[in-house]
């Protein structure tokens, strides 16, 4: 099943905020985001959706890509600001258990390389990103 999906990248410095997944023994690392809702446009559903699963307040700035694949169709957002205590909240704090974890954690960007980060699409675009910062 396909969902329209708009996630934000934070970036702080040299890191970047991701998720840190824990499900069915499998770890992996996503970045923060969801479900565009049917009254929603991408860029409302990104903001709300990091305010839900971090805390946080995001101002939206241009748009790093877009993937469409088997998985979903996302659009990824650069955050231009953001602000507040990054806390786990939202539908993922509820759902947390011994076999579906959700992390937030701030990854250095020579750390990147090495993670599962999906999609892999998107973690080839942070990575480019990265190196056009000075």
């Amino acid at each position: 099943m396909i969902h329209d999906r708009a996630a934000v990248i934070i970036i702080d410095r040299d890191r970047i905020l991701l998720l840190r997944r824990i499900k069915k023994g499998k770890e992996y690392y996503v970045i923060p985001g969801g479900t565009i809702e049917e009254d929603e446009n991408p860029e409302e559903a990104a903001v709300r959706e990091i305010k839900e699963e971090t805390n946080l307040n995001v101002e939206l700035g241009k748009v790093l890509c877009k993937v469409n694949d088997s998985w979903h169709n996302g659009i990824y957002f650069l955050a231009k600001k953001f602000s507040g205590e990054l806390k786990l909240g939202g539908p993922e704090l509820q759902r947390i258990n011994k076999n579906n974890q959700y992390h937030p954690e701030w990854v250095h960007k020579e750390d990147l390389q090495k993670l599962l980060l999906y999609p892999e699409e998107v973690k080839k675009k942070i990575i480019e990103y990265f190196s056009t910062l000075i």
